[in-house]
């Protein structure tokens, strides 16, 4: 894992400025996350995302291994929705008449053991990073609501990376959510608790 302060020398000029104020957030960290404070990173491209991420993650392990921090894909994230709001439902042996076997209750509750990990580290770790977002369905959507609205009640940090801007981002939630909730929703929590970088 390279050092955290060689990254920021060795990245581009945006990504630069962008990395030494993430570690001024860093140096004052056990403040920011006693007050639930994040960051909501737009237009980060693939390799921007990487060297952001890379970056939370060398700070992380290098000067805060005591903190429950929790980093996770999009893709990871959107199997877990998947799962927690979907294939949950139609693997309860509860809800299938007359399906009541050893080996579907075993399949049901082992996958409802790793469901609620994954659950509690998502809503409750002390920072949570979210590296991706870009919702395509209902569930994730919806699975995304849940998540921050429980962290945000609970007053916890979340650093969410997304390739969008505000615009894009805000168009494909309204494409999954005839409502327009979803989105406003995200962005008022996350810029009461977050700073926010473009």
């Amino acid at each position: 894992m390279a050092d955290a302060s060689s990254m920021i020398q060795q990245a581009p000029l945006q990504d630069r400025d962008l990395l030494t104020r993430m570690g001024l957030y860093f140096e004052g960290l056990d403040q920011r996350l006693k007050q639930g404070q994040g960051w909501f990173i737009f237009n980060a491209d693939a390799g921007r995302m990487q060297r952001i991420a890379g970056y939370i993650d060398s700070r992380l392990a290098q000067d805060f291994p005591e903190v429950f921090a929790h980093s996770m894909l999009w893709r990871d994230f959107a199997i877990s929705a998947y799962v927690n709001e979907v294939e949950l439902g139609e693997l309860d042996p509860k809800g299938k008449a007359g399906a009541s076997d050893e080996a579907s209750k075993r399949e049901f509750d082992l996958a409802k053991r790793v469901t609620e990990d994954t659950c509690e580290r998502l809503q409750f770790s002390d920072l949570l990073v979210l590296v991706g977002l870009r919702p395509k369905s209902w569930h994730e959507a919806t699975f995304l609501d849940r998540t921050i609205a429980e962290r945000h009640r609970n007053r916890l940090a979340t650093i969410l990376l997304t390739q969008q801007m505000p615009q894009a981002l805000e168009a494909e939630f309204e494409g999954l959510d005839p409502s327009r909730t979803f989105w406003p929703r995200l962005f008022q929590r996350m810029y009461e608790t977050s700073l926010v970088a473009l």
